[in-house]
C-alpha cells in the first residue's frame, strides 16, 4: 500500500504536474485539479482493496496535500532563494502524512512496515555511519579550505578569480564529489572516479590559461580525493 501511494504521489508531483501549474498552485482552483488527480491515482492503485475507510484515507491524503502546497507556495514568495529547502520540507510532510493515515487507517499495515523498519535500524550501524558521513563531506570541506587558503593568499589575483565564482558552489561541488567517491570505494566501482576526474578537468579545460588557477584547482582536488578515498577505506577498516 505505502508503495502504490508514494507511486500516485510521484505521477502527481513530478510527472503530470505543469510548469503553469506550479506557479498557480497559489489559487484555490488549480490545487483543487492537483488534489484531484492524486485522488484519482492513489483511488485506481489501490481499487482491489477499495473500502469506505480507504476512501476516507485517501480524501485526507489528498486534501493536505493541497494544504502542504499551498502553505509551500506562500512561504516561498518570501523566500525565493530557499526553494530548496521548502521542496525538501514539502516532500517529506507528504511522506509523513502518507504514513501517519497508513498507521491510523491501516494498523495492521503499518505494523508490518513497522517491524522491517525496527529490523533496518538495528542492522545498521548509524552512528558510525553519520560520523564517517560529516567527516568525509564537511570534515572534507573545512580541511580541503584550509589547504587552499595558504595558496589563495599566496596568489591575490587568483584569489579575486576564485571569488568571482557562486557564493559556496566550491564547497558544495566538493561535498558531492567526496560524496562520490566514497560511494565509488564502498560498491567497488572505481571507474566511476575517473569518470568523476575526466569531467572535472573537460570543465575546468577553459581555465588553463590561468596557471596559478590550474596549480589551484588540482590542490583542491587532489586534496579532496584523498581525504574521501582515506576516511572511506577507515570506514570500511573498522
Amino acid at each position: 500500500m505505502l508503495w502504490k501511494l508514494l507511486l500516485a504521489h510521484v505521477i502527481t508531483d513530478f510527472v503530470l504536474q505543469s510548469k503553469k501549474m506550479v506557479e498557480n498552485k497559489a489559487t484555490i482552483i488549480t490545487n483543487l485539479k492537483h488534489c484531484v488527480v492524486l485522488f484519482v491515482f492513489s483511488t485506481i492503485f489501490l481499487i482491489n482493496v477499495l473500502d469506505i475507510q480507504i476512501i476516507l484515507m485517501l480524501l485526507i491524503i489528498s486534501v493536505t496535500h493541497g494544504i502542504i502546497d499551498f502553505l509551500k507556495v506562500k512561504l516561498e514568495k518570501n523566500n525565493q532563494n530557499s526553494k530548496w529547502m521548502y521542496f525538501s520540507i514539502d516532500q517529506l510532510l507528504h511522506l509523513l502524512i502518507i504514513m501517519l493515515a497508513i498507521f491510523i487507517f491501516k494498523n495492521n499495515i503499518w505494523i508490518t512496515y513497522q517491524v522491517k523498519i525496527f529490523s533496518i535500524i538495528h542492522a545498521v550501524k548509524w552512528f558510525k555511519i553519520a560520523t564517517f558521513f560529516f567527516i568525509i563531506t564537511f570534515g572534507g570541506s573545512y580541511f580541503v579550505s584550509l589547504i587552499c587558503k595558504s595558496f589563495t593568499e599566496e596568489f591575490g589575483e587568483m584569489a579575486k578569480n576564485v571569488s568571482n565564482s557562486l557564493v559556496n558552489a566550491g564547497k558544495y561541488i566538493g561535498i558531492l564529489e567526496r560524496i562520490i567517491i566514497s560511494a565509488s570505494i564502498i560498491a567497488g566501482r572505481y571507474e566511476l572516479i575517473g569518470f568523476l576526474i575526466a569531467a572535472k578537468s573537460i570543465i575546468r579545460h577553459h581555465e588553463t590559461g590561468n596557471k596559478a588557477f590550474t596549480e589551484y584547482f588540482l590542490v583542491g582536488t587532489f586534496t579532496s580525493f584523498i581525504w574521501a578515498a582515506g576516511f572511506t577505506y577507515l570506514y570500511l577498516a573498522f
